[in-house]
């Protein structure tokens, strides 16, 4: 089944706070065949757990990735994905600006696969919403 939904790291990462936010988890539940998440995001996690001190925390945030990488498709950062990025790059800083770098590769990989981005940080998204057909939905705004 192909993949509608591109989970963002800080969707991703609602499924090991001690209190996620509802609304995220009933509709992952719902569409959970639907979601992947990207290489890009999965790097980012691997990055966060690695930075962490030994301990508790950090086993549980490990086997928690297990767990996603166990049950979610992880959509790889391509060249289709890479030329996107480096295109939309390009527009913002001929218009004076810089887009972020790890986002800009998750929209430039949900853009090349033909995916929503979920993310609850909409506003980082903007400038890439302007100079693409990237779609953008947050998961934690309520209904």
């Amino acid at each position: 089944m192909k993949k509608t939904y591109l989970l963002d790291t800080n969707i991703v990462s609602e499924f090991s706070k001690q209190h996620p936010n509802k609304r995220v988890i009933e509709l992952y539940k719902s569409r959970k065949d639907q979601c992947a998440m990207s290489a890009v995001t999965w790097q980012e996690l691997v990055r966060g757990i690695e930075r962490l001190p030994e301990g508790k925390r950090k086993r549980y945030l490990a086997e928690c990735l297990s767990e996603y990488e166990a049950s979610l498709e992880v959509i790889p950062y391509d060249k289709f994905s890479a030329r996107i990025c480096g295109e939309m790059q390009a527009a913002s800083e001929g218009d004076g600006k810089t887009l972020p770098f790890y986002d800009s590769q998750i929209a430039a990989t949900a853009i090349a696969n033909g995916m929503v981005l979920v993310t609850h940080n909409i506003g980082d998204f903007e400038p890439m919403k302007e100079k693409s057909f990237l779609r953008v939905e947050d998961w934690m705004q309520s209904a």
